[in-house]
């Protein structure tokens, strides 16, 4: 992982959080190699949740999905107050894991510029900035607002050749909702794009 960017977290800390979401999730996200531009899914035997892996021109996004019960422990164990962390658990979330492949070139992300798409619409993603003013006005704690900036995943970010992070991505939808995601990146300069379809939000309890 580089050592450089916008947001990023203390050393090792973005990793810690992102081992704590995986073991919520109970069973590990795959990081075999996918066929170009195809979209593998999987459902775990043991806990019913499913996660995903996509890869091309240069990027490798895994997502995996996170029940509101995880979501709202997760955010509760770190400083959360109950009417805050449920907040956060009505929504999408996703654990991610974003890697560069390009042997190369750096490629940038924007998560300002994906989408999440369903029949009501086209929808961006809920960003840190957007929790940070709700956490304000609710009088969240700094250490648990530091805490929540660290374990999203980071709205910009460069990654050389070889870099990978780990975060949770969150959508304005309902547990339980399909939807399709539009990707854009760039690569070496070059901008490039890609509409993942059928993901779908975890359900509101285990299955």
């Amino acid at each position: 992982m580089s050592s450089a960017g916008p947001e990023r977290a203390p050393p090792g800390l973005l990793a810690v959080l992102g081992a704590l979401v995986l073991a919520l999730v109970a069973f590990p996200l795959h990081a075999g190699a996918a066929g170009a531009d195809t979209l593998e899914s999987r459902t775990d035997a043991e806990t019913g949740l499913s996660s995903w892996h996509w890869q091309g021109a240069g990027l490798s996004l895994e997502l995996a999905q996170l029940l509101p019960a995880q979501t709202r422990a997760f955010f509760m164990g770190r400083g959360f107050g109950a009417e805050p962390a449920a907040l956060v658990a009505e929504h999408c979330v996703f654990q991610a894991i974003l890697r560069n492949t390009h042997p190369e070139a750096a490629l940038d992300l924007d998560l300002g510029r994906w989408r999440s798409l369903t029949r009501e619409g086209e929808h961006p993603l809920v960003l840190n900035r957007h929790w940070q003013e709700e956490w304000q006005t609710q009088e969240v704690t700094e250490r648990a607002r530091i805490a929540f900036r660290w374990a999203l995943f980071p709205t910009e970010h460069r990654f050389e050749p070889g870099d990978w992070l780990m975060g949770m991505l969150v959508s304005d939808h309902a547990p339980g909702t399909r939807f399709d995601l539009q990707l854009q990146w760039e690569a070496g300069g070059t901008a490039h794009e890609k509409r993942l379809d059928g993901l779908e939000c975890a359900p509101p309890e285990a299955p």
